[in-house]
Order: C-alpha cells, then sequence, then structure tokens
C-alpha cells in the first residue's frame, strides 16, 4: 500500500512541479495529422499539421473530461492548461473541427480560423468569456447552434463572405456585442441567434440581457429564411431587408420592439413584404422600392411608432391586417394600381387623419377602417363595388359621405358610429346595405338614394337616423320609397332636389332644326318649353303627359296610368331657326299643381353667330349633357354649333291652323311638330 501511494504522489509531482516553478512546454497529438503545443509562460498554444482538429487524443492534457473527474483538481486556472490558454494558432491545412473543442476556454482572448474550414460547430467557443473578437474565412458557409454563447465580452464578430447559415442562439448572452457581419449570400438564420437571459454573476438581479448592437445587418436577396429573429434589450442595428424570393410568411423580425429604435430599410431587390415580417417593430418609417409588389398579411401590424409610409407606383396588393394597430400614421397614398383594401388593413390606426385612395380601388374589407376615429376626408373611388363589415366605423368629423354609383352592397356596421355625419348620398346601384350599418349615426339630416328601387335593408340598418330626416329620391321611384316599411318613414320633397333631376337631356340639330329629347316621369302633368331669342321669348310650347301638343288633334293617345308602364322618351323638333342667333332653352317638367319636378336648361347658337362658337383649340362646341340647375338663371349652357340657313329673323309667334302648330316669322311659315319616341 506504501508504494502505491508513494507512486501516485511521484506522479503528481512530476506535473505539478513544472507548472509551479518554471514555464513548461506541454505537446501531444490533437488529430491524425495534426500535433500541439503549449507553453505556459505565453499561454500560447501552437498546432501544427493537417486535417480535422479532434477533441478525443493521447494527452492527458487535452482530454478534459479526464481532468475535471480527478480528485484533485481543486482550480481551473493552476491545473488546467487549457483554461489558461489565451491565445491559438492554427495551421493553414486545417480543415475543420469534430465538436466543441474550446468550450469553456476561459482565458481565450484570440484565435484566428485559416482559409480552408467550412463549418464552425455547434458550442465550438461557447463560454469563451474573454474572446472579444473573432473573424472568420471566407470559406466558411455555416456556423453552428451557439458557436459564440456566453462570449460575454465579445465586442466583434465578422462571419466573412460565404456563410450561408448561421444557427440559432448563436449569439446568445453576447452582452457587449456591438458589431456583426455576415455575408451577401446568407440564406437562413435559424431563429433566435441574439437570444439572452441575465447574467447574474455580471448583472444586477433586476437588470435584463442587452446587446448593444450598433451595426448595419443586411439580409441579401439570397435570403430565404422564416424563422424569429429574437433580439435582446438596447439592440439598435440598421436593418437593410433586400431579400428576394423569401417565404411568402416570416417572422423573421417579431416582437423587434422592446427598446429598438434603429433604421430599418428596404433594399432595391425587394419584390414583396412577407406576412407577418415585422410584426411589432419599433420602426419609424417605410419606404418600399419600385418593384416591390404586393405587402404580406399582417407585415408591419402593431408598429406602435410607425408614422411614415411611402408606397411605390407597383404595389397591386395589400393584404389584410397589413398595417393593423400602427397607431402613429397620419397619412397614407394608395399606389393606383392597388384594387383592393382588405380586411382590417388600417384597423386602430387611431391616428390615421387623410388616405388617398385610386379610383380603381373595387373592395374595401370588413374592419379596413374600424377604429381609426380621426380620419378627416373620405372619399370613396369610383370603381368601388362592395364595402365591408365595420369597414369605416367609428369616423367623427366627417359631415358628408357619397357612395359611388358602382357600389353594390355595403356591409353590417359599415359607417356606424359617424357621429358628424349630416349628409348621405347612396349610389344607383347599391342593392344592399346591412344591418346596423349608420348605427348610432343620429346626425344625419338628408339622404339622397339615386337606386331605382329601394335598396334591401334590416330595421336597425336605419334604426337610429331620425324620422326628420329628408329623402330625396329619383321622381319615378318615390312612390316605391314611400310605401317601403323602412324609407318610408323619412320626410320626402315635393319638390326633387336640383341634385336628383335626370341628367340626360339632348339637344341636337340638323340644319336649322333643334331637337330635344328627355326622359318622362310618372308624376309628370305637362312639359313646358320655353326658347329665348336674344333674351326675349322666340317659342313657348307646352305638350301633355304623353309628349303630346296640346290642342293638336293627331297627336298618338296613351293612358300613363296603364299598369306596368315604364318610363320612355319624348322627342320634340323646332324647325326654322335663324342662322347666325344665339337660343336660350328651358324645359320644365310639372306636376298637377304646375310646380316643376325636373328643369332642364342650356343654350345653343347656329354656325353663323359670330360669338365664342370654338373652342380655344378651334374644334367646334360639341353637345354635351347639360348641367342641370335649380335656377335656370344660373344655368351652365350646353353650346352647340348650326350649319348654315336662313337670314336673322325677327317677331316670331305661334298658331294652329288645322290642327298643325306654326312657327310665323316675317320671312315665312314653319311648321313645328312633336312627336313621342316609343
Amino acid at each position: 500500500m506504501k508504494n502505491h501511494i508513494l507512486k501516485s504522489l511521484l506522479v503528481i509531482l512530476t506535473v505539478l512541479v513544472p507548472l509551479s516553478m518554471c514555464a513548461t512546454v506541454y505537446n501531444g497529438v490533437c488529430g491524425e495529422h495534426l500535433t500541439w503545443s503549449y507553453d505556459t509562460e505565453t499561454a500560447h498554444m501552437t498546432i501544427e499539421g493537417y486535417g480535422e482538429l479532434k477533441d478525443v487524443v493521447d494527452s492527458l492534457w487535452w482530454n478534459k473530461q479526464v481532468l475535471q473527474a480527478s480528485s484533485w483538481a481543486t482550480n481551473y486556472e493552476t491545473y488546467y492548461p487549457y483554461n489558461s490558454c489565451k491565445t491559438i494558432s492554427l495551421p493553414e491545412g486545417l480543415t475543420g473541427f469534430s465538436g466543441a473543442i474550446f468550450r469553456d476556454w476561459w482565458n481565450l482572448t484570440a484565435c484566428d480560423i485559416p482559409e480552408g474550414v467550412t463549418k464552425i460547430p455547434a458550442n465550438l467557443f461557447e463560454k469563451c468569456y474573454k474572446l472579444k473578437e473573432i473573424k472568420l474565412p471566407n470559406s466558411v458557409d455555416t456556423v453552428g447552434q451557439c458557436a459564440f454563447a456566453n462570449c460575454t465580452t465579445m465586442v466583434k464578430c465578422d462571419l466573412g463572405k460565404g456563410v450561408k447559415y448561421i444557427g440559432q442562439m448563436t449569439f446568445m448572452n453576447c452582452y457587449a456585442l456591438n458589431s456583426v457581419r455576415w455575408s451577401d449570400c446568407l440564406e437562413e438564420i435559424d431563429g433566435s441567434i441574439f437570444d439572452g437571459e441575465p447574467n447574474r454573476a455580471i448583472y444586477d438581479e433586476n437588470d435584463v440581457a442587452t446587446i448593444p448592437l450598433r451595426d448595419t445587418l443586411f439580409f441579401p436577396a439570397t435570403f430565404r429564411s422564416n424563422k424569429q429573429i429574437s433580439w435582446c434589450l438596447h439592440s439598435n442595428p440598421v436593418i437593410v431587408w433586400n431579400a428576394k424570393n423569401p417565404p411568402a410568411s416570416s417572422s423573421v423580425f417579431y416582437n423587434l420592439y422592446d427598446y429598438w429604435n434603429g433604421d430599418f430599410i428596404f433594399g432595391p431587390d425587394v419584390e414583396f413584404v412577407p406576412a407577418k415580417l415585422c410584426q411589432q417593430v419599433r420602426m419609424k418609417k417605410i419606404v418600399l422600392p419600385e418593384g416591390c409588389k404586393y405587402i404580406g398579411a399582417g407585415a408591419f401590424a402593431s408598429n406602435n411608432q410607425l408614422d411614415t409610409v411611402l408606397l411605390p407606383s407597383t404595389l397591386t396588393a395589400i393584404h389584410m391586417e397589413a398595417f393593423k394597430g400602427c397607431s402613429k400614421i397620419k397619412h397614407i397614398v394608395i399606389p393606383e394600381h392597388v384594387t383592393a383594401i382588405n380586411s382590417s388593413c388600417f384597423l386602430n390606426c387611431s391616428a390615421l387623419q387623410r388616405v388617398e385612395m385610386p379610383d380603381g380601388i373595387s373592395t374595401i374589407g370588413d374592419n379596413a377602417f374600424s377604429g381609426c376615429p380621426n380620419l378627416d376626408s373620405i372619399v370613396l373611388p369610383k370603381e368601388l363595388t362592395m364595402i365591408g363589415g365595420s369597414a369605416f366605423t367609428g369616423i367623427k368629423l366627417q359631415d358628408s359621405l357619397v357612395i359611388p354609383d358602382k357600389v353594390i352592397s355595403i356591409g353590417t356596421n359599415a359607417f356606424a358610429g359617424w357621429l358628424s355625419l349630416k349628409e348621405l348620398s347612396i349610389g344607383k346601384n347599391v342593392v344592399l346595405i346591412g344591418d346596423d350599418a349608420f348605427r348610432g349615426d343620429s346626425a344625419i339630416t338628408h339622404i339622397s338614394v339615386w337606386a331605382a328601387t329601394p335598396p334591401m335593408v334590416s330595421e336597425g340598418t336605419l334604426a337610429d337616423i331620425p324620422d326628420s330626416a329628408w329623402l330625396s329620391v329619383l321622381p319615378d321611384s318615390r312612390k316605391l320609397y314611400r310605401e317601403h316599411p323602412y324609407w318610408g318613414r323619412f320626410r320626402m320633397n315635393d319638390t326633387p332636389d336640383s341634385a336628383m333631376v335626370q341628367r340626360t337631356v339632348i339637344v341636337d340639330a340638323a340644319e336649322t332644326t333643334a331637337d330635344f329629347t328627355w326622359p318622362t316621369d310618372s308624376l309628370a302633368n305637362t312639359y313646358q318649353i320655353d326658347i329665348y331669342k336674344d333674351g326675349n321669348v322666340f317659342c313657348h310650347l307646352t305638350l301633355g303627359n304623353r309628349g303630346q301638343l296640346l290642342g293638336i288633334s293627331f297627336a298618338p293617345k296613351r293612358n300613363r296610368q296603364e299598369a306596368g308602364e315604364l318610363p320612355y322618351t319624348l322627342s320634340f323638333k323646332v324647325t326654322g331657326l335663324d342662322e347666325a342667333s344665339r337660343y336660350t332653352y328651358i324645359l320644365s317638367v310639372l306636376d298637377e299643381q304646375g310646380t316643376p319636378i325636373h328643369v332642364y336648361a342650356g343654350d345653343f347658337a347656329t354656325t353663323g353667330f359670330e360669338g365664342d362658337l370654338k373652342q380655344p383649340d378651334g374644334n367646334e362646341v360639341l353637345p354635351t349633357p347639360p348641367i342641370i340647375p335649380g335656377d335656370p338663371d344660373t344655368s351652365v349652357f350646353t353650346r352647340l354649333s348650326l350649319p348654315d340657313g336662313n337670314k336673322p329673323v325677327a317677331n316670331y309667334q305661334l298658331s294652329i291652323r288645322n290642327g298643325k302648330l306654326l312657327l310665323i316669322t316675317p320671312t315665312g311659315t314653319f311648321t313645328v311638330s312633336g312627336q313621342r319616341i316609343e
């Protein structure tokens, strides 16, 4: 027994004396063609040879597991040379590492990895607490998970120009890291490479993990990863996203928001923004490049610092929830090629004041602008056909609203809660208005409905609009609205607003003839035409409800009360006009009390008239539908040119002879005829 104890002590002394009394060089084998040597005085290790560096060797020093299991190993820095090593020289012939060889080398400050190495294994430099900087060669294409985890004093890491893959938690708890550079061919980051947890040995227990990253992180066109990168607090890099074909859905930057205040830039190669890419990111400005075509669902949702959004002209689609909860956006311009505002796209953008939408938008989805109480101006696109449920709930500042003519359906609660809405105009093609569409809109005083048939509504659709509101409809549709159980409760104007007059009157001319054409009205009793020349009455005609000249026996007879009769077109022709004079007309549609239902007005002149008959470019003024005024004295007239005819005449008068209406002038008598066009 004594001999065995003495022999053991001799072995221990053989190891300890060189370590404690003088510098010693240790050496051994660390690969099939690799050897190592370690100088205790310089704390430097030199590895020579070629091939793969291995962790299983013939040396007691290299085999950490054996040393850690030794009963006398009580102090890492005294008995573990590998823990005391500060620098390493690796040979140019090195091809790789068999595992986490340098993990727990607490005093390692530098390690230069040569060209030829293609992979950094998982955990290779984990817990190298004094490693401050590392640069990988361009030959490395893969960095394994936790490769630099817990390198708590590392300030800079250059991953070279060839890295395509970075494993998760690569820089976990790298509290001092402020510069990371990776390649322009990077394809995938496998998750939370910047994760961190409080390190109680370094930080007060009330502190949280921080990474003071200040670098520019460039995500190149080759990048295709869709996994979330978790960022530690106070990480403020400039992020450049230039991925050209990433997955359609991506959470790469999800939750990059706590204390991040860096800039987020979209590069020129970006063709679309993946769904969920930047949810809850504290970005302040978005500028998408020309060439970008669509924004994915939820791409920028819940960015509560975002206040500026500039979209490219090439954009064609903005998907659902794209800007949901972006509570600081005040103004946004939708590019002209976008055809839909999808569901919840701008939901709860509470600061949004103005939205400019192109005419080509056909759909506004459910909740698209719900929760945007500060919108002070909404102009709905001309091509709009569908308005979704709760699309504009809660608008407070706008006092008038025009639903375009192409809209077919309006969803439930679509315009509920518009506290200041007073005037509402509903287009002619609206068929369905959902329940509670105007719930709470108790300030409405006037509704204009252009649809010939009352749109389908429920009891709750119009329930909160006061009974005292005025309803204006097309004259031929009054009876239908009056008899409707919900529309019929509003007050209806006896004389329709000028805005409701059908603008279909046509004034045409052939030689010295003017042709007046207009639609009938079911409530009309007579039609009255007044033609003026130089301010004086030239012709006054009264037609019956079927278009017949009153007192003319050959006029066609028709009972306008006939069941099922539909509106038809009337035409009246006046001949014998002066070739060089200007004329004014007023065509009035009168009910049985002589009250105007429609008023059509305009003026025309013969080609011999020497006034302003041509446009500035010299072209003849062509017939256009007149703008129907409420007051003929304020008319905007229609001008048209008539061919040459007789010379000026005066002192016109009308006469009925033998059942014919004659226009008598100093130069002759002309026939004035009326007819109905079936």
